[in-house]
């Protein structure tokens, strides 16, 4: 398995995350997607390999994807069947960077696996043709690169309140509406309008993922009674339900996923669930 991280470099770092390349396959059914109140972009580099997803835990339903598509809204984990014909890129992008940059309203990306082109026109089509006939890894970053760069990258106010409180997450509610300088319920639409969530459940949502970085990096010995107490859950149940609720698993499950899949030191946000 190839796994390859880019990191956009500045104005572009304000919008995307990161851009990750993944080929080749393990023997292992499903992937997971974790959220992190992001918009994820999802690339297909082979065009006629067919994707599936399954946007409940129970995968009970199914949606096939190809080519290119938007993962929308993610309030808990996606998961993905494991296909030995994929080889993708995802592009992640930062809390409300999506909206910012495309100005496409979030809410018409309130599901899982809508295709890109439907969203960004056939300006995308044109790319995603460069994508696949790119020589290297680096050429299809650098177009991507390329690609979003020509949207308008204006500050806004309202951009600077998503980026402060994204910044400030772990800071009490009161007073991050406080610091921002703007009322309690301005505050909670505008964050909604560009991330789709209030500042409850980013607040969550961020919590949840300082425990992923730190079981990442302490995987061999994990301390939970501190763990607990350093991030505020009243006891190590809160911590387990809270952590299933948005990965469905838990944490010493995502642990021995992590230990038994050393390819997750790159990409923390996917979980490469083993056999069952």
């Amino acid at each position: 398995m190839k796994v390859q991280k880019h990191v956009p470099p500045f104005p572009l770092s304000n919008f995307i995350e990161h851009m990750v390349f993944v080929s080749g396959s393990l023997p292992i059914p499903f992937l997971k997607e974790l959220p992190d109140g992001g918009v994820n972009l999802v690339i297909e580099l082979n065009d006629r390999t067919v994707n599936t997803i399954y946007p409940d835990e129970g995968l009970q339903k199914k949606q096939e994807v190809k080519r290119a598509w938007i993962s929308g809204l993610q309030k808990q984990a996606i998961v993905y069947k494991n296909n030995i014909d994929s080889t993708i890129i995802s592009v992640r992008f930062t809390t409300g960077g999506f909206f910012c940059l495309t100005k496409i309203p979030i809410t018409s990306i309130d599901h899982v696996g809508i295709e890109a082109e439907d969203l960004l026109g056939a300006s995308f089509r044109h790319l995603y043709q460069k994508i696949i006939n790119a020589p290297c890894v680096l050429e299809m970053f650098a177009l991507l690169e390329n690609y979003f760069l020509q949207y308008k990258m204006e500050d806004s106010m309202e951009q600077d309140i998503v980026r402060f409180i994204d910044k400030n997450i772990g800071k009490p509610i009161d007073w991050l509406i406080h610091k921002s300088g703007y009322s309690q319920k301005h505050v909670i639409h505008v964050l909604k309008k560009h991330t789709g969530f209030s500042p409850k459940y980013l607040q969550r949502l961020s919590r949840f993922h300082g425990i992923v970085k730190e079981l990442q990096t302490g995987k061999n010995k994990v301390d939970w009674f501190s763990i607990v107490q350093r991030h505020g859950y009243y006891d190590q149940a809160h911590l387990i339900k809270d952590f299933s609720h948005f990965s469905g698993i838990s944490p010493t499950d995502y642990i021995r996923s992590q230990i038994a899949i050393e390819e997750n030191r790159l990409v923390s946000d996917v979980i490469l669930n083993l056999p069952s």
